[in-house]
């Protein structure tokens, strides 16, 4: 009984691997073996209906033969280009999920962006690329530097979840996001001041007077309680 199981484990064991192989090196390859793939299954599902005594009449078993593989074409390549096309779109921005909101109602002066801001903000909010880069104007209590926590503190609020929990591979998206996007009161983002700008923020997010604030100020702007 133990060889038998043991016979049966291996058997089972290749037989997955050869599985896995074929699958990720040949159907998975492309789109196009995909749908090659798929096809097969249509046209052996095809001719197994087609066989079956009483499913379909003699007289129309050609023409089954013939349309729903084409119909099954169609749509495998309808569906494929959809989600080509879901691909291309996700390929311009950084795939963060915004919560709802209604820019055209929303008066951003009071944050400190002006209508060219407003509009790059939008699109940015939309995960497109900004035309131009967002100047931040919100400055450092009793200094002339731009203020890095208000605009973590905007993306706390525009981003769902927020940004306090983000793994390194977020992290990392989301501060090239803020370099492609951002200009802190005229001058560049310094990339090597991100990581420790953020820790410094997320350590102090509940208890810093200043991140409260704008938390609130921001929150207010976008109608959100």
């Amino acid at each position: 009984m133990e060889r038998l199981i043991e016979f049966l484990g291996d058997l089972f064991f290749k037989a997955n691997l050869a599985y896995e192989s074929f699958f990720e090196e040949k159907v998975k390859k492309n789109d196009t073996t995909m749908i090659a793939f798929l096809m097969i299954f249509l046209l052996l599902f095809a001719i197994f209906l087609a066989s079956v005594n009483g499913f379909i009449s003699f007289q129309y078993k050609s023409i089954f033969l013939t349309f729903y593989p084409l119909l099954g074409l169609s749509m495998l390549i309808f569906t494929a280009g959809y989600y080509r096309g879901i691909k291309k779109r996700q390929s311009l921005g950084y795939n963060f999920k915004m919560i709802h909101l209604n820019f055209s109602k929303l008066n951003l002066q009071s944050l400190g962006f002006n209508k060219a801001d407003k509009y790059n903000l939008k699109l940015l909010y939309r995960n497109r690329k900004v035309e131009n880069k967002i100047n931040n104007t919100n400055l450092v209590k009793n200094k002339s530097a731009a203020s890095y926590s208000f605009i973590f503190s905007l993306f706390q609020v525009l981003i769902k979840r927020g940004i306090k929990d983000l793994n390194t591979s977020d992290r990392q998206n989301f501060f090239q996001m803020l370099e492609d996007s951002f200009i802190m009161n005229g001058v560049s983002i310094n990339p090597d001041t991100l990581n420790s700008s953020y820790s410094k923020w997320n350590s102090k997010l509940k208890n810093d007077e200043n991140n409260l604030k704008d938390l609130t100020i921001i929150r207010t702007v976008f109608n959100i309680q």
